[in-house]
């Protein structure tokens, strides 16, 4: 049944300014206000999507972000999906965002490029030295990290550092700086393989504690894809789904889109899902997951994240993009090579239940990052862990969360 009790034990979160039950102080960063929720519908954010748009908007062509475009209307589904455009980027060029409306996938759009941007110029770590040297202070071993297969970390090798801090009491540690840094352009030395270069909880938001959570909740989605492999998890029943979900659900229906959302592995107790659509229309599989304490924004973040997908494929901008899926589609046309997802069609009936699965609602972020944190420290045994990327001549807050002993997933990696 649903419920509105935390998940796993409480713990300090780094949004605290005022002494935790256990009467250790939290990280000094923000108000209590700063954690207050003003949007909690498909999203949880503490400004109303209107003032995020008046903030960042101005900011826009300091990171180089020259159009914010509207591709929704390239699809039939109408589930809102933004592009931003920053020519100049290391990485890639086009970002895509997605919400239940056109302010929020707007802002999806802006706030995965702006973090990128970040990454893409982060400074010299603040340390160099051997792995060996800093595991004896960081708190957690260097090949808990997400390691390139066949990479050649080794207790040795010299690295730059960056600082960071535990999510769970605000200590000091750091983070190799690579593994930070998303920097795709070619170099004229060779680099021995060693991190896995992704933007897996890499986030920005309106305030720390909501890059940091939003962060944490990419990274155990992550977990939760690893965790499922390529296996089938149990399918929800979609005609028990209430709530904000149901408008999405109906835009594919009236699409004529069939979805299957099952429900994913979830040591830490969130709720996550991996949604894959598929029509006559466009003839392949498509995906999005999320997870989230709260079940709406869970489900409302895969589904419209399958949109997304489905719709960056059809735009053709972003720089990643294969011509596989293209040769598939023509497959399809020429004849049934795509398969229909078992069950779970948006009419169809499954074996869980909405109601099965656990919700939490609270009225802050810094109640959520607590709760959050608690529940990763329970599964892995070490507290996550968070560098500030923040600058101050653009004033977004922009974090990256690293879980060490949590899995990923490069398939779903933005």
């Amino acid at each position: 049944m649903s419920s509105t009790a935390p998940v796993g034990h409480a713990g300090r979160g780094v949004a605290d300014t005022v002494p935790g039950e256990d009467g250790v102080l939290a990280h000094p960063v923000l108000s209590p206000d700063d954690t207050r929720k003003a949007r909690v519908s498909g999203t949880h954010r503490v400004l109303a999507p209107a003032e995020t748009l008046r903030r960042i908007e101005p900011l826009l062509p300091v990171v180089g972000i020259t159009r914010l475009a509207d591709v929704t209307w390239l699809d039939d589904i109408g589930i809102p999906v933004h592009q931003a455009i920053r020519p100049g980027s290391r990485t890639i060029s086009v970002s895509q965002g997605k919400g239940l409306t056109h302010e929020l996938a707007r802002i999806s759009a802006a706030m995965e490029s702006i973090e990128s941007w970040h990454a893409e110029r982060l400074d010299p770590g603040e340390v160099t030295a051997t792995v060996a040297d800093m595991e004896r202070s960081c708190g957690y071993r260097v090949r808990d990290l997400p390691l390139e297969p066949r990479h050649h970390l080794w207790p040795g090798v010299e690295l730059e550092w960056t600082a960071a801090r535990r999510l769970d009491d605000g200590a000091d540690t750091f983070l190799p700086t690579e593994l930070l840094r998303l920097d795709g352009r070619v170099r004229d030395t060779w680099m021995p393989p060693l991190f896995v270069q992704n933007s897996n909880g890499l986030a920005a938001g309106n305030s720390v504690a909501e890059a940091a959570l939003h962060g944490l909740y990419e990274v155990i989605e992550r977990d939760c894809l690893a965790r499922a492999g390529t296996g089938t998890s149990p399918a929800l029943d979609l005609t028990t789904v209430d709530g904000p979900a149901r408008e999405p659900l109906e835009l594919m229906e009236a699409a004529e889109v069939e979805v299957r959302v099952e429900v994913l592995p979830s040591p830490t107790g969130l709720a996550c899902f991996l949604a894959t659509i598929w029509s006559e229309e466009f003839p392949v599989l498509f995906a999005g997951a999320g997870a989230h304490l709260d079940r709406d924004v869970a489900l409302c973040r895969a589904l419209t994240e399958a949109a997304q997908s489905r719709a960056t494929q059809i735009a053709g901008a972003r720089d990643d993009l294969t011509t596989g899926a293209y040769r598939r589609a023509a497959a399809g046309w020429s004849g049934p090579s795509a398969s229909l997802p078992e069950a779970g069609g948006v009419s169809g009936v499954s074996g869980v239940t909405y109601d099965d699965i656990a919700s939490v609602r609270n009225a802050s972020l810094a109640d959520d990052l607590r709760i959050t944190v608690a529940s990763v420290l329970a599964v892995t045994g070490r507290a996550p862990l968070v560098a500030d990327h923040t600058r101050p001549g653009v004033g977004i807050p922009v974090v990256r969360v690293v879980c060490p002993g949590l899995g990923h997933e490069t398939a779903f990696t933005s």
